[in-house]
């Protein structure tokens, strides 16, 4: 609702806060209906990497002979683009 207060062009300089309050005051957001096993989400690991952390070496070949090498060295980077 903020979000289209704002894009109509409204000036309201308290608009989070006043949401924030609203929200938390009112008795029906606090409330969550029972959840059963079935509806619950998987919980999942997530793994923090830098880039160049997980590399992969790989040998390719035996190529025809160009330039005196017969083999390619493929290395990749799986964690960055």
């Amino acid at each position: 609702m903020a979000h289209k207060v704002l894009e109509c062009g409204f000036y309201w300089p308290t608009i989070f806060r006043d949401a924030y309050e609203f929200r938390k005051r009112c008795k029906v957001c606090q409330k969550t209906g029972n959840l059963s096993k079935r509806n619950q989400m998987p919980l999942h690991n997530v793994y923090v990497c830098e880039n160049f952390d997980i590399w992969g070496i790989d040998f390719i070949g035996s190529f025809p002979p160009s330039f005196g090498f017969t083999y390619i060295l493929m290395l990749v980077d799986y964690v960055s683009k």
